[in-house]
């Protein structure tokens, strides 16, 4: 039995991942979904040192990635080819441009600490597309300014193992632009657009997923 392993996105749980797990296993697939751990401040360095020790013990194995997850599996797969046996990224950041938006929401998380309503905050937050941040706790906030600055564009020249790329056509978090290249600098890559898609494409088009993941690991 095929084994994949999946990280899921920042601010994602496992639970919200069951129903396409489900389908996955419904084709044949056996597979293995850890929750990130937020027990301390990490790079993105050590998320992959973190997911090393977690998936030691298993073959060598598929590999997906979502949005941050994402981000881990492409440092994973350039520093440990022999344990990627083919790569799936899904909408996933490592593209790190300079952002006005970023450079935003933490001045103004602390200028606003204190004085403006929760609603409010939210509000602006979601405005700037930081909702992540103001949702997380004060140690996944550092976490959140350290990751967010990581670009992985060297380590996408490093992967070797076959690697598809799906992105949703309308994502607003990572654009499309960023899967294009993505896609240029990883050798042996496909890319595979869903055109009425954006950045929750794992659940909204799940099934549709299932069969192109199911389509590249055969082939």
């Amino acid at each position: 039995m095929k084994t994949i392993v999946i990280l899921h996105g920042w601010g994602s749980t496992p639970a919200r991942w069951r129903p396409l797990v489900n389908k996955l296993k419904a084709v044949g697939l056996k597979v293995v979904l850890p929750s990130l751990p937020q027990d301390k401040v990490r790079s993105t360095a050590e998320f992959s040192d973190w997911f090393y020790q977690k998936t030691k013990t298993l073959a060598p194995f598929f590999l997906a990635g979502h949005s941050f997850g994402g981000q881990i599996a492409i440092n994973f797969a350039a520093g440990h080819p022999e344990r990627v046996k083919k790569l799936i990224l899904i909408a996933s950041a490592g593209v790190r441009r300079p952002s006005w938006k970023r450079k935003i929401a933490t001045p103004l998380a602390k200028l606003l600490r204190g004085y403006v309503r929760e609603k409010a905050k939210s509000f602006l937050y979601r405005l700037l597309l930081a909702t992540d941040y103001y949702r997380a706790n004060p140690q996944m906030r550092k976490t959140m300014t350290i990751i967010l600055t990581e670009d992985q564009q060297k380590n996408m020249t490093k992967v070797t193992a076959p690697t598809v790329i799906i992105w949703g056509e309308s994502d607003r978090y990572t654009p499309l632009k960023d899967g294009r290249l993505t896609h240029r600098l990883i050798k042996n890559s496909q890319f595979e657009v869903f055109p009425d898609a954006r950045h929750g494409l794992p659940f909204t088009h799940s099934q549709a997923l299932v069969s192109l993941v199911k389509n590249f690991l055969n082939s």
